[in-house]
């Protein structure tokens, strides 16, 4: 009767360990907790992450477009998992676009890693998702608003509804899509109507006139944004740009970029090639993926910038390129490097220019204050934004990094990606050394050599 009691009693013990441990693994799949337990939280989400969440009180879908194989998908997926432990509303699903070509067709899905964020009847894409990327979409969802951008027209530029290879209806429809709106203006005709946040130029083949380039200027004036696309001219042509940049404190090279590391890399050697950032600009602090310029000028700070003025270049050429001022032995071909004239790389492409204002001087010393002045940025080149151009490697992401900060889109945040705490060794001294091996050679031994003679004192006392 004992031997039954105590078996019953094991297998109820076991029936609710084995009860506990289901009851665990249930809530483990229901709640999906998931505890961090390094020193530096590596494994979590970002703070601002978790604040964006927890300030979205609807529902919120998320369409993956990922293979169905992929290794990248579980990892986006743990991702996703963490958001849900902080927004329970958050949902998503994953879907392989060659699998469902109707849906990846309605989202305008032209590439693996594209992510959908649908909330409140808005929808945010992304492609190939970061979290700094994911958090910047729901801010976008957060704080709906468009900002208009007027391309100027009446010289030849580039066409903004052009759907051939030179034109920039992928530009147009991926401005549309992270909720920029784009129309044409005839300069000299509309002006610069006050709805337009940035006036932008691309690739004109016909000189402005004194009253146009006035009207741009006047826009930077007024604390407006430019974004000015000027492509290589003939000898003797587009002076009246290169004139007109020198107030601003920016030579634009009468020169093209010849660029051997393109060869390299499977272009042609009058494609610039750059994978050299200037870090200390919100642009490009932390942009790294290359981008290709075809058939582009230089374009660099002058020796004097008028007071008041902020020049930054923005992006280089590789070393190996050069600046050829020889243009007409390029048309035939023969292009070669001559220190007397042409200017060895890494080569400026592209400028950032911003008005600066300052406060009154204390103390002698001037300090000064955020701008609110005008911005402009200055690209030697307006083909890299082209139909045929555009999908190549970062250019359609710099592209979008310019029209951010021209525009002051303040709705995106920089997230810094949580790194493990730096590596601290133990420092024992040679008298704490001693002490650990006392303790193990000794110490321990010692210690259950005193509980092993107290067990067996115990037993001939209860004998």
């Amino acid at each position: 009767m004992r031997y039954l009691f105590i078996r019953t009693q094991v297998i109820f013990l076991s029936l609710i360990l084995l009860a506990t441990f289901g009851l665990l693994l249930a809530l483990g799949i229901r709640y999906n907790i998931r505890l961090d337990l390094t020193p530096g939280k590596v494994y979590s989400i970002a703070e601002g992450t978790v604040k964006t969440l927890k300030t979205m009180s609807g529902p919120v879908e998320i369409l993956a477009f990922y293979q169905h194989e992929d290794p990248a998908r579980n990892n986006f997926e743990v991702f996703l998992k963490q958001c849900q432990i902080v927004h329970s509303g958050l949902k998503y699903s994953f879907y392989d676009p060659q699998r469902v070509p109707n849906l990846a067709k309605t989202y305008h899905v032209r590439e693996l890693y594209t992510v959908v964020l649908h909330y409140e009847n808005r929808y945010e894409k992304i492609i190939q998702p970061t979290e700094q990327s994911f958090t910047n979409a729901l801010i976008k969802l957060l704080q709906p608003k468009t900002i208009h951008l007027c391309f100027a027209t009446g010289h030849k530029e580039v066409a903004l509804n052009d759907k051939e290879r030179s034109g920039y209806a992928v530009f147009q429809e991926l401005l549309k899509e992270n909720g920029y709106d784009a129309r044409e203006i005839i300069l000299s005709r509309d002006k610069v109507p006050s709805v337009c946040q940035v006036l932008v130029v691309a690739g004109p083949h016909q000189e402005f006139d004194t009253a146009e380039l006035g009207l741009i200027a006047q826009t930077f004036k007024e604390g407006h944004s430019i974004f000015l696309m000027i492509d290589p001219m003939a000898s003797g042509e587009g002076l009246s740009f290169i004139n007109f940049m020198k107030q601003f404190g920016v030579v634009l090279g009468a020169d093209v970029i010849v660029d051997k590391a393109s060869r390299v890399a499977g272009g042609d050697f009058l494609v610039a090639m750059v994978t050299q950032y200037v870090i200390q600009h919100p642009i490009t602090g932390e942009f790294q993926a290359p981008t290709f310029f075809p058939v582009s000028r230089s374009v660099q700070p002058s020796v004097e910038v008028p007071p008041g003025i902020e020049v930054v270049p923005l992006a280089l050429s590789s070393p190996e390129s050069w600046a050829e001022t020889n243009l007409g032995a390029l048309s035939n071909g023969e292009a070669k490097f001559e220190p007397s004239f042409d200017v060895m790389g890494p080569i400026p492409v592209a400028v950032a220019i911003e008005a600066k204002t300052v406060a009154p001087a204390v103390g002698g010393i001037a300090a000064p204050k955020p701008s609110e002045g005008g911005r402009m940025v200055v690209i030697g080149d307006s083909d890299f934004l082209t139909n045929g151009f555009i999908s190549f490697s970062g250019n359609s992401d710099l592209a979008l990094n310019i029209i951010q900060w021209l525009a002051r889109d303040e709705r995106l945040i920089s997230l810094h990606p949580r790194q493990p705490q730096e590596f601290k060794p133990l420092r024992v001294t040679a008298r704490k050394q001693l002490t650990v091996v006392l303790i193990i050679t000794v110490g321990i031994p010692v210690f259950f050599l005193f509980l092993g003679l107290a067990a067996l004192f115990r037993r001939k006392r209860l004998a």
